[in-house]
């Protein structure tokens, strides 16, 4: 069993990479029995824990990220791959740089299919960890000749656009207002905390393309839950899990009577089962939670790199296993 600390799992992390192994999911997931996934949540008295099991059968991956919020302390994340064939524990994984590029990644598949093909204005809401992940993703499939950056906090944007500067083809720029920032993009991207909707549809023009990815609990929400009927099509990593833990399409559907029916699993988009964008006039929404076999394909990259290029910590015995039909190992008076 290889253990990938923060250090040696930056190290071996690739945008491309991380991109093409998504894109592989994706593809993997619209096959039926192929991919599950699901989610358990605890809260406790100093915050919460998330555990977010999944598998994929074609690659004989079994496991499981839990993310922990301590408050006042911050967030963990942590991803244990198995071997789902054998049960084997083959690797854990530390989460936080692996969540923030595959979440953009996940974006970036999506984007792939809904955007137009030329962009020359793209717009980022956020200037947080995965905000970084979105930008470096969307670069690979969709780099605008101009992106402009929008956060409440002036310093937040000025350190986000001197960081990521270098990591775009076209022009990184500082908005001081949202509208400004959304103001002829074709493509905007929502990775915010916000608790109220941000984007309306009166920001919504022919042939944009939006990608909403901060909401993931119900007390949140980027997009305001009377535009969805606005947009031609909307995309999710999980239909089920956006309309049951986004606040803003949770109450699309609960407040305003949006048809959850009429969302496209990105799965089915990537195979063809279902339309991605038709026209450029078209005005396209993507949401996403995440889910743990995201995590579990990447992190099963990055633990076979480290196998072959012999880095990590190496442990033995943690993962003994009682053989099926034995007896108890012990018993009690």
């Amino acid at each position: 069993m290889r253990i990938l600390d923060a250090a040696t799992v930056n190290r071996l992390l690739d945008d491309a990479a991380v991109l093409g192994s998504i894109r592989e999911l994706f593809t993997i997931q619209a096959g039926d029995g192929a991919v599950g996934y699901g989610r358990i949540d605890m809260s406790h008295p100093r915050g919460w824990l998330r555990s977010l099991p999944g598998y994929i059968v074609p690659k004989d991956v079994l496991g499981f990220k839990v993310l922990n919020m301590t408050r006042a302390v911050g967030m963990r994340y942590t991803i244990y791959v198995h071997r789902l064939s054998t049960g084997e524990l083959i690797g854990i994984v530390d989460g936080l740089e692996v969540t923030n590029l595959r979440t953009g990644a996940v974006s970036a598949v999506a984007t792939d299919h809904l955007a137009i093909r030329d962009v020359e204005v793209a717009a980022i809401v956020g200037t947080g960890p995965v905000a970084r992940g979105q930008l470096q993703a969307l670069e690979l499939v969709r780099p605008a000749a101009e992106t402009r950056v929008y956060a409440r906090t002036p310093e937040n944007r000025t350190a986000f656009v001197t960081e990521m500067g270098g990591l775009t083809s076209g022009r990184l720029v500082s908005s001081a207002s949202l509208d400004e920032a959304i103001d002829g993009a074709t493509m905007v991207t929502l990775a915010s905390k916000a608790t109220s909707p941000l984007l309306f549809a009166g920001h919504l023009r022919p042939g944009m393309h939006v990608n909403s990815v901060g909401p993931a609990s119900l007390d949140r929400m980027e997009v305001d839950p009377g535009a969805f009927d606005s947009f031609v099509r909307v995309v999710c990593d999980s239909v089920d899990l956006v309309f049951d833990e986004a606040g803003d399409a949770h109450q699309a559907v609960a407040a305003h009577g949006w048809d959850q029916g009429r969302a496209s699993e990105l799965s089915d988009v990537v195979t063809g089962k279902a339309n991605g964008r038709l026209d450029d006039e078209e005005i396209t929404l993507f949401k996403s939670v995440g889910t743990g076999v995201q995590d579990l394909i990447v992190a099963s990259h990055l633990l076979e790199l480290a196998e072959a290029v012999g880095i990590g910590e190496v442990v033995t015995d943690v993962n003994a296993v009682k053989p099926s039909g034995s007896p108890l190992p012990f018993s009690r008076p």
